[in-house]
């Protein structure tokens, strides 16, 4: 997902001239979206030194937290589903090898970022279509983060692919949060729809998040 127009002109509508993409595989989000090129070695590289430059200029410029996006169709998001990672050397195949290269972009960010200042991940917990990462996915990686140095996961869900099944009801998000929270150990930060402050006490009180958002209606 990438080299867009605003969403005000359609949600993932391609530029007239779009910039080269690239993910984990050539694989397009969606029929109309462009074709990315794979990743080589040598791109994961120059791309991982980028994300942690990017960290310690937001450190430089007093940031008080930083989130590094692994969810919903974007670039280390797509080295995590199967649904969009097809690689056959070490960086594809098993949920490990998926998770190789996302691990060391957040080992690099770590580096760069204050020990003393939270680093937190916005994770697709579960890609809502079929063969995609699900809960038991997301708390297997979830895991994996926090020993590589992640404070806080923001579980979302979906956009992986164009063709998912959302299912956005109210506090949709919650039970995902729950799952990582409670089964993964990793405080974490919550949406879905959550639209009042009794919601948001529930979900707190009940021990299945450390931190809400609020959608506003």
């Amino acid at each position: 997902r990438g080299a867009t127009r605003p969403r005000r002109a359609g949600l993932d509508r391609p530029l007239p001239e779009p910039w080269p993409l690239l993910a984990a595989s050539d694989v397009p989000y969606a029929p109309w979206t462009p074709r990315p090129r794979p990743m080589t070695e040598a791109d994961m590289a120059a791309v991982r030194d980028a994300f942690a430059r990017a960290a310690a200029l937001a450190a430089e410029a007093r940031f008080d937290l930083l989130e590094l996006d692994l969810s919903q169709g974007y670039l280390l998001a797509s080295f995590l589903s199967p649904l969009t990672n097809r690689r056959p050397d070490a960086y594809g195949g098993t949920l490990e090898g998926r998770l190789r290269y996302p691990l060391e972009v957040l080992r690099a960010a770590r580096e760069a970022w204050p020990e003393d200042r939270p680093l937190a991940v916005r994770l697709t917990a579960t890609d809502w279509a079929p063969g995609g990462l699900g809960p038991d996915d997301a708390v297997a990686i979830a895991r994996a983060l926090a020993e590589a140095g992640c404070d806080l996961v923001e579980p979302v869900a979906g956009q992986t692919v164009w063709a998912d099944h959302p299912d956005f009801r109210r506090l949709y998000l919650v039970p995902l949060s729950d799952r990582v929270r409670n089964e993964a150990g990793v405080p974490t930060l919550v949406g879905g729809r959550i639209t009042t402050a009794d919601e948001a006490n529930t979900v707190l009180a009940a021990g299945r998040a450390d931190l809400c958002l609020f959608t506003v209606v």
